[in-house]
């Protein structure tokens, strides 16, 4: 009894960068989940309602929630990324944005918070695509150690703890954001 070859199946193309649904990144060719915590999610919606009140009142830039999906990185024409919050240069009292796409610029600030299931690993490629697209100002803040790393477009890197603030420095000029006001607050036991 003979065993019949099964004809080898071709792999599936990557979905093209506009095609890469909701929760989701292209990295590397892959579709890659995005994991968001319950309290990730709730930090990253104050740091974002913190900055956007600052841009609308300074017309200093447009904020983005984290469905919105960049392809923005010239060394992987592919790639596709959704930070946690990011900022764009613009007047937000003037901006319109494209009715579909992806963002296909740099954007000034990404914000990502680390979620307790995230992986470093993965998390630092990310940081560094954005570092290497060119974006000034990258905030990457861990809830459960009250910190913050921050990676500046001259390649410094400076850590900071609770009670300390993040600046906007350069990039959004004005914007001073204490760490404690965008995670949760500390028993008092």
């Amino acid at each position: 009894m003979s065993m019949a070859t099964l004809p080898k199946s071709t792999p599936k193309p990557p979905p093209a960068p506009e095609d890469v649904p909701d929760g989701y990144e292209l990295v590397d060719g892959k579709l890659r989940r995005l994991p968001m915590a319950a309290q990730s999610s709730w930090i990253a919606k104050r740091i974002l309602r913190l900055i956007d009140e600052h841009c609308l009142l300074h017309r200093s830039g447009i904020v983005f929630p984290p469905d919105a999906a960049y392809n923005c990185f010239p060394s992987k024409p592919t790639q596709v990324r959704r930070p946690d919050v990011s900022v764009i240069a613009g007047d937000p009292t003037t901006y319109v944005p494209p009715a579909e796409g992806i963002l296909q610029v740099v954007p000034l600030l990404v914000v990502e918070v680390v979620s307790p299931r995230e992986r470093v690993t993965e998390l630092m490629r990310k940081v560094n695509d954005f570092r290497s697209a060119g974006t000034p100002l990258i905030w990457v803040i861990v809830p459960s150690s009250r910190q913050a790393t921050i990676y500046r477009a001259d390649g410094s890197v400076s850590l900071i703890t609770d009670p300390a603030e993040l600046s906007g420095e350069g990039v959004l000029p004005g914007f001073a954001m204490p760490l404690a006001a965008v995670l949760p607050p500390t028993s008092t036991v």
